[in-house]
């Protein structure tokens, strides 16, 4: 199942290890994963390891490191590059600027979510609001987003082809 969602061998191995650990330590029950005396619940494990992968993805893509041992110098200050980074910086900019106008519970959720690294479910469990409404409200976040700040996207896309 893990490796159905892109991870490699040794990942889906070890997210496996990690979902029995898991429900070894937070399921009282045996019966809440069991169809019957002999049947697991598929469906438990599947969503499981799914969640489990896609917090994984989503703090590996926030911490990205590159070895810059590995990189020439004229490579890391080439223009081409610094103008994609200023692209970025200005994206990054109209996005928060964009921000600013919103109501104040579009913000904070859009806010508490991309900035630190809480999932729904946890947001949900911290300020007592349905992960329904934590959910719409970031999608209708990110639509806005694509909206408004579509041609400092596309800048920052063509600078950073070059």
């Amino acid at each position: 199942m893990a490796k159905s969602f892109g991870a490699s061998q040794e990942l889906a191995e070890d997210l496996v290890q990690e979902m029995y650990v898991r429900l070894h330590k937070y399921v009282d029950d045996p019966q809440k994963i069991m169809y019957s005396e002999t049947e697991v619940n598929t469906f438990f494990v599947y969503v499981s390891l799914r969640n489990m992968y896609n917090s994984l993805m989503k703090a590996k893509s926030r911490f990205e490191f590159v070895d810059v041992s590995t990189l020439e110098d004229e490579l890391i200050f080439e223009e081409a590059n610094e103008d994609a980074e200023n692209h970025l910086m200005q994206l990054y900019t109209d996005i928060w600027d964009k921000t600013e106008d919103w109501h104040w519970y579009d913000k904070k959720l859009f806010d508490l979510y991309h900035n630190t690294d809480m999932s729904i479910r946890t947001l949900e469990k911290k300020t007592k609001i349905s992960a329904r409404s934590i959910f719409n409200t970031l999608k209708n976040a990110r639509e806005r987003i694509k909206t408004d700040c579509n041609d400092s996207y596309q800048a920052w896309k063509e600078a950073s082809e070059e």
